[in-house]
Parts: structure tokens; C-alpha cells; sequence
């Protein structure tokens, strides 16, 4: 196709064989983790142009009959911005070269001749020369066909609504079958769905009275497949609280059918409705999006296919088939980078890497804020086979389905691939840092923290009679002493930081010993925090792990000595604040009536780690429910949970290291209907305290 503007020969000559080298690097830019956000009819984005950044490029998947423009624009003449669109090849589509109009740059009314993804380049003028720098801004307009199946709903389209009872802000966002979006911030999608209004988007003027948000597709030829439903707890507005919820949803002005939820501030529910080519529909229900748990995936994992480093795979993540598992092996001070695209559909992609004892050592959700995709570059920590895993974001629950790409590299490969101005570029090399060996005391029992930066991490370790060692506790009877305590307070911090706690020889204590790891502050180092744990006992290595960890996360691990012999229990991040990682949806089914003014005896074990409790509430019910250790050294922890299966309360101690017992007080019950007590431990599914313990519940 010809250009849309006519310019000086000499500028033509430069500025194609720009476009030229650009285009032709494209396919290969793309497998490298792809040209900027992917863009559809009625975005606007920005960007910047300098001497380092001439060009940016974004993605456009279109459909054959597609028409669309595409302007960019300027306050800086000097950047005289060129535009060009090129296919998935790099051949040029269209392109707008004339630098007479330095400001501006247009593509008008391009009718797009087949389907598949192409390439908007916005550029200097000058290419890679000069000093010209500024932002710009770029605007698609027309109109886009819906890809895929569709089926004709006459009879009154495709509705969602969300309503709810208080002066709160809750935001509903609904993610269509071929990857359009409608929500509070983009009210409207390619494929038609429309938000009619962001209710209590100002706190100041929120209402009480019925607050309602829907998003429609009209009557008319809809995208068929799957549509993702998140309901946002996106402000308290000053009332805060727990909150419930109903989702209603129709097709083809038939029978709504509807959903009720709970949320509590910040949380997020997901749920999705799958509306097949003949018509026919149905809303499945979710959840609250409880973020990652590899539990759920162990039999991916566990029949992993194997990928080698330098390769490309495709696959295919659906609502049955959630996720999938690559397997490669590599050896310690490997950098690897991990990159996953969404090649169709609606896939929002999640990537985690695994580490060869299983621990999840890394995730992406986004490898940017402009982006969907997910990446990963991690420095391997020792010789062994780690898996990738591929799945969504919701995860299980979750409602994105389409293809996508996995590439593995390493990092000299990754900086081998063209960046698309024509050259390669080569990573800087560093060397290691020498930590000096420390003069550390002997003992029967050694258990030694390190990292690289000057944040503060806590090591606390607890005996088998409940006594912990730590920095405000740096010795006990059992004999346990903290001999280095790196970067306490931030205080004459380390980029080479040791924590270390020992037992001395002769006091080997038998039973079980709980180790903890607290990110508790930076100290003004935001450089991410690998932290190395290594667990000896009479001289034997058992417990040897690096795990990468974020400020105030909490990692735990547990052993056991019986008859002179260690063994390592589980580890693991926990999260005090979401029983999830119990995976006790299962035991629900099972469990145990106990009704108000009742008071009800258990224990907690390492084979049973927690109880559930099930009662008839009724809505406007006050209750107040507590947990004692009657025995042992257990450290309670309970939780309430609503008859729709949402966590509306938790709590560990009724004041910290006074009193470890849990209560929940004075809770209003917000529906009518079967709630759950669940009794548990300090460390959920990787905690080591255990004993026996009082459970009471009443009506106030």
C-alpha cells in the first residue's frame, strides 16, 4: 500500500531503510518478549522517543475487514514522528514518513486485509541519530470485528449486574471471550460491552440506597466462550467493613441467575459465565481470589513436559485445563529468563517458577503495568530440575482461556535476540559478591540465615517446648542463643548480612523445632531480598534452601530430632491473614456441629492441622468465638467463614506475646445460612506448635 503523504527523497531514503530493518526484526522482537501493550479500537496510550528509545512499537491483533486509524501526536517538532503498520511478517502495511508535519502522524481509514497480529511502529524522524527527545501520544479509532465463534442473542443480549447495600465502593470488571474489557476505567470494549456508570465512584457522594453497576452487551451477534467476572472491594469510603454482594446475570432475556458473595477491603471475587455457540449459558461460581497455591497443581507438576533452554513451546490454558507444567534442568548461577504471551483469546497469563524441591521460588502475574504477559529472570541457587508453571490469573477459578507461547532462555541467549533497531545487545557481566566467612561457635543444633542487601530479615526460631530465640529474646533454658543478628533496626546495616542460632553440643532437645524467616524492613534497600537457610544438626545439612521473599513475608520450616536423628518438615510462605493455604474447602462437608453456648474440646497435630466447626446463623446474629491451648505448646489461630465459603474474620492472638489464645468478637452475621470455625495453628500449613485446646461459641 502506498504512503498516505508525499516528502523530500533524501528523508524517504533514510527514514525506509529504517523501517525496513525495524520490520524485518519484528517476528523475532515478538518471540522475545514482544513489542509494547496490546492495543484495540479506543485506546489511547503514551510514550516516549529519545536517542535510546527511537521507535516503540505496539501490538495489534485485527481481523480481516477491520477499519481503523491510527494518529499520533506531539508538542515537540523536533521528534517529527513517523508511523508505520506493519503484519506479523514485517511487511508494511501503511506508513506516514512526512516529516513536513512534524507534530503529527496519521494512518487514516485502514481497511486491514487478513487476520492476525500487526505492528504500529511510532518513531523519530531522524531514526537513531540526534538528540530529540519527548513524549507522544497515540489514538486508534474505527472500528473492530469480534474474532471467533458468536451467537446471535435477539431476545435482550448479555446483562451483568452487580448490586450491593452501604456506601462503599465496589467495582465490577467483566473480561470477554476474545480479550476485550469493561470496567470502571474502560467502560467499554471492541466486542460492545458497556459499563452504564461507576456507582460510588466518589466516596463523598456514595450512596447506601441500592447501589447497582451493570455491564451489557446488546442484542445482537455476542462473543461466544468464556467471560471472566471480577468484583472489586475497591474502597471502604470511610465505612469499611465486610461486605455482601449479588451477582445477577441473563442471556437472551431469559431467567437471571445469580450469585451471592462476601468480600472484605482489597479482595477480589471471580467467578465467570460460559455462554456457548447454541445459546445456551450458565454462571459458575468462583471465589475470592486467594492468589497462588501449588497445591492445586500437583498433578501438572508432577507429569511436566520437558522444555529445553532456548526453546519455544506453545500450549493452550482453558477453563478444564488451567495449567501446565515444563520441566528443564540447570545448573547453579544460571540466569534464566522466562517469558509467556497470550497469542489468542482472552488469556491473562500467570508464570511460576519451581524450584527441584518443589517450593515455588518465584511468580508473574503482569511483566508490566502495560501488559497482561507474564516474565521471569531469576538466578538459579543450585544444580537441579526446575519447572515452569503456566496458568491464568484466578487461577482454577479463574475465567481467561487462549493460546499462548512459553520461551526459556538464558540470559546471554535473551540479550542475543534483536530488540528491533537492527543490533543485539550483550549483558553486563558482575562478579559475585565475597561475603567473609564469619567466626561462628560450634553446635549440636546450627541454623544460619544470609542475604545480599541491607534489609532486616528476623530469624526466630522456636523449641519443642514452646520457647522462642530471637532478637528480643536472645537466649533460652533450652539452651538456644542468637549469635548474629544482621541488620536488627537497620542499624549498622550489611550488604552481607548473617543471622545465626545454635544449640551448643550435648543440649539436643528431641521434638519438633519451628524456624522462622520475617522480611520486616527494607532500610531504605529496595534491591530484592534471596535469602539463603541452612539447617545443621550434629554436623548432617537438612534443611538447605534459597528463597526469594518480599518486605513483611513470612517464611516457615520445621524439623524434627527423634533418637539422635533430624528430619526436615514442610516449608513455605504463609499468610496469617487467609486460611487458603489450609485447602480446607474439602473438610467443610465434614464438619462439625457445634451450636451457640456450646464449648467444645480438640487438638492439633502434624497429621491434622485443622478442625472445622459448622453452626446455624442467622443474619443480624453478634457472635464471639474463641480458641484456648488447654495443652502442649500450641499457638491457636482461628477463623470464621460465610456460608458462601468467604473468610469474614480471622485472628491469631488476642495481644501479641502476652497472650497467643485467638478470639473473634462481636461479629454481625450478614446472611442467613451455615458458617464454618476453623481451629488451626501459628504457620497454617507449615506450622510446627501442637497440642490441645478449648473452643467456645456464643451469642451475644
Amino acid at each position: 500500500m502506498k504512503t498516505y503523504r508525499t516528502f523530500h527523497h533524501l528523508t524517504l531514503l533514510v527514514i525506509l531503510s529504517l523501517v525496513v530493518g525495524l520490520a524485518s526484526a519484528i517476528p523475532a522482537y515478538a518471540q522475545s518478549g514482544g513489542p509494547g501493550r496490546q492495543l484495540s479500537v479506543g485506546d489511547i496510550v503514551t510514550g516516549t522517543l529519545d536517542s535510546q528509545n527511537f521507535v516503540q512499537t505496539f501490538t495489534l491483533p485485527a481481523s480481516e475487514g477491520d477499519t481503523i486509524t491510527i494518529d499520533a501526536s506531539t508538542d515537540v517538532a523536533e521528534l517529527a514522528l513517523v508511523l508505520v503498520l506493519t503484519d506479523e511478517r514485517g511487511n508494511s502495511i501503511a506508513q506516514d514518513t512526512d516529516t513536513n508535519t512534524p507534530t503529527t502522524a496519521t494512518l487514516p481509514e485502514l481497511v486491514i486485509p487478513t487476520n492476525g497480529t500487526y505492528y504500529i511502529l511510532v518513531m523519530r524522524g531522524s531514526g537513531a541519530e540526534g538528540t530529540a527527545s519527548g513524549t507522544f501520544t497515540l489514538k486508534l479509532s474505527g472500528t473492530q470485528q469480534v474474532g471467533g465463534q458468536t451467537v446471535a442473542l435477539l431476545g435482550g443480549g448479555l446483562n451483568f449486574q452487580l448490586a450491593w447495600n452501604a456506601a462503599v465502593n465496589l467495582n465490577m470488571e467483566v473480561r470477554d471471550p476474545v480479550g476485550g474489557t469493561v470496567h470502571a476505567f474502560s467502560p467499554g470494549s471492541p466486542s460492545g460491552g458497556i459499563l452504564d456508570a461507576d456507582v460510588n465512584g466518589n466516596c463523598d457522594a456514595a450512596t447506601a440506597t441500592a447501589p447497582t453497576e451493570t455491564i451489557a452487551w446488546a442484542a445482537g451477534d455476542i462473543p461466544a466462550g468464556s467471560y471472566e467476572v471480577i468484583i472489586y472491594y475497591f474502597d471502604g469510603c470511610a465505612i469499611g467493613g465486610s461486605q455482601v454482594f449479588s451477582l445477577s446475570v441473563d442471556a437472551n432475556g431469559e431467567v437471571p441467575q445469580t450469585l451471592v458473595g462476601t468480600l472484605l477491603p482489597g479482595q477480589q471475587y471471580v467467578s465467570r459465565v460460559i455462554l456457548e455457540s447454541d445459546g445456551s449459558w450458565s454462571l459458575v461460581n468462583g471465589g475470592v481470589n486467594a492468589g497462588l497455591d501449588i497445591a492445586l497443581f500437583r498433578t501438572q507438576i508432577a507429569n511436566a513436559d520437558p522444555i529445553a533452554i532456548g526453546s519455544t513451546v506453545s500450549g493452550l490454558i482453558t477453563n478444564n485445563a488451567p495449567a501446565r507444567a515444563y520441566k528443564f534442568d540447570a545448573l547453579a548461577g544460571t540466569t534464566v529468563d522466562i517469558q509467556v504471551q497470550a497469542q489468542s483469546g482472552s488469556l491473562d497469563t500467570y508464570l511460576v517458577l519451581i524450584g527441584p524441591d518443589n517450593t515455588p521460588l518465584v511468580s508473574n502475574d503482569d511483566a508490566d503495568e502495560n501488559s497482561t504477559d507474564s516474565g521471569i529472570t531469576r538466578s538459579l541457587a543450585v544444580d537441579g530440575s526446575y519447572t515452569v508453571l503456566v496458568t491464568r490469573y484466578g487461577l482454577t477459578i479463574g475465567g481467561t482461556e487462549g493460546e499462548y507461547a512459553l520461551l526459556v532462555t538464558t540470559a546471554a541467549q535473551a540479550a542475543e535476540i534483536p530488540t528491533g533497531d537492527g543490533t543485539v545487545t550483550t549483558p553486563e557481566t558482575t562478579t559475585p559478591t565475597e561475603v567473609p566467612a564469619l567466626a561462628l561457635p560450634n553446635g549440636a543444633i546450627e541454623i544460619e540465615l544470609t542475604w545480599l542487601t541491607n534489609a532486616d530479615l528476623q530469624l526466630l526460631v522456636r523449641d519443642p517446648v514452646g520457647a522462642s530465640v530471637y532478637d528480643d529474646f536472645p537466649s533460652i533454658p533450652s539452651g538456644g542463643a542468637l549469635f548474629e543478628d544482621g541488620n536488627v533496626g537497620c542499624t549498622n546495616t550489611t550488604s552481607s548480612p548473617v543471622s545465626y542460632i545454635y544449640w551448643p553440643p550435648n543440649r539436643l532437645q528431641p521434638g519438633t523445632y519451628e524456624i522462622e524467616v520475617w522480611y520486616q524492613s527494607t532500610c531504605n534497600d529496595i534491591t530484592p531480598v534471596n535469602f539463603g537457610l541452612r539447617v545443621d544438626v550434629l554436623d548432617q545439612t537438612i534443611i538447605n534452601t534459597t528463597q526469594p521473599i518480599s518486605a513483611d513475608a513470612r517464611y516457615m520450616v520445621t524439623f524434627k530430632i527423634e533418637d539422635q536423628t533430624a528430619t526436615a518438615g514442610p516449608g513455605g510462605f504463609f499468610d496469617m491473614a487467609n486460611a487458603n493455604s489450609l485447602n480446607y474447602q474439602a473438610a467443610l462437608a465434614t464438619a462439625i456441629p457445634i451450636d451457640y453456648q456450646q464449648i467444645v474440646t480438640g487438638s492439633i497435630t502434624e497429621q491434622q492441622r485443622f478442625v472445622v466447626y459448622r453452626f446455624e446463623g442467622q443474619v443480624g446474629d453478634v457472635i464471639t468465638t474463641s480458641m484456648n491451648n488447654t495443652g502442649g505448646i500450641l499457638d491457636p489461630a482461628l477463623y470464621l467463614i460465610s456460608p458462601d465459603g468467604i473468610q469474614i474474620a480471622f485472628n491469631d492472638d488476642v495481644t501479641p506475646v502476652d497472650n497467643p489464645d485467638s478470639v473473634i468478637s462481636e461479629i454481625t452475621l450478614p446472611t442467613t445460612g451455615s458458617y464454618y470455625i476453623i481451629a488451626t495453628h501459628y504457620g497454617l500449613h507449615v506450622g510446627g506448635t501442637q497440642g490441645t485446646y478449648e473452643l467456645t461459641l456464643f451469642q451475644e
